[in-house]
C-alpha cells in the first residue's frame, strides 16, 4: 500500500510541474489525459459527520475510445487527511499514535460528449460514474480492533473539460447518484471511538473538479 501512495504521490508531482506550454498548432486533439487533484487530501471520500477520517491521492487515466466517447479509470490510495490527521489526534503523551489509517479507492467513468463542435476528451460531457472505496482505521495497532468502511458511488454525472492548446487539462463536474455505506466494527473498538455507525444507503450528490496533463 506505500507503493501505491508513493506512485500516485509521484504522478500528482509530475502533474503539477508539467510544463503548460508546448509547440503545437491550434488543431492539435489529444486521445489521452492524465489527471489528478492535491486538493483531496485534505479530506474525502470517508467522512463520519463532516469530519474526514482519509485524505485521497489519486490518479485518473482518461482514454478516447471513440470521437464522441471516452473511458476514465482511477486508483486512489487513502491514508490520513492532511485537514484533520486523526492519528496525530489520537496520539497518546508518549508520542504512541492509536490509530492508523488506510484504504484504496477505485473508479470507472464513461463519458459521451455532447458538444456540436467538439470532439473527446474536451467539453461538455455526460455519463455515468461509479466507485468503490474501502478504509479501515485500526485502533492501539492492533488488527483485531478496527472500524472498516466500504462505500459504494453509483453517479450520473454532467461535466466540462478544458484542455488548452499547451496540453493543460481542467475537468470539472457534478451530479445525481446513491451512495451505500457500510461500516464493520471489530474488538474493542466500539468500546473505544464514541459514536454510532450504521449501515446507510441514500441519495448523494457529487461535485469535483481534476486537473492534469493531455497528450
Amino acid at each position: 500500500m506505500k507503493k501505491l501512495r508513493n506512485i500516485l504521490i509521484i504522478i500528482s508531482a509530475l502533474l503539477i510541474l508539467a510544463p503548460a506550454a508546448r509547440a503545437q498548432d491550434s488543431d492539435y486533439l489529444p486521445s489521452m489525459v492524465l489527471k489528478t487533484n492535491p486538493l483531496a487530501a485534505l479530506g474525502g471520500p470517508m467522512y463520519i459527520a463532516i469530519i474526514p477520517i482519509t485524505g485521497e491521492y489519486k490518479a485518473l487515466f482518461e482514454l478516447k475510445t471513440t470521437a464522441k466517447q471516452s473511458i476514465t479509470l482511477g486508483a486512489s490510495f487513502l491514508g490520513p487527511s492532511l485537514l484533520i490527521n486523526l492519528d496525530q489526534l489520537a496520539t497518546d503523551d508518549e508520542g504512541i499514535s492509536q490509530l492508523n489509517t488506510s484504504g484504496f479507492r477505485g473508479q470507472l467513468w464513461y463519458k459521451f460528449y455532447i458538444g456540436r463542435d467538439t470532439e473527446a476528451p474536451k467539453g461538455f460531457y455526460v455519463g455515468p460514474h461509479f466507485s468503490f472505496a474501502s478504509a479501515n482505521l485500526i485502533v492501539n495497532d492492533v488488527d483485531e480492533n478496527k472500524l472498516g468502511i466500504q462505500k459504494i458511488n453509483f453517479n450520473g454525472v454532467i461535466g466540462y473539460q478544458i484542455i488548452s492548446d499547451g496540453g493543460f487539462a481542467l475537468d470539472i463536474f457534478t451530479g445525481l447518484g446513491v451512495k451505500n455505506i457500510k461500516y464493520t466494527i471489530e474488538g474493542d473498538t466500539e468500546d473505544i471511538i464514541d459514536a454510532e455507525f450504521e449501515d446507510k444507503f441514500t441519495p448523494g450528490v457529487v461535485f469535483g473538479l481534476n486537473f492534469g496533463y493531455a497528450f
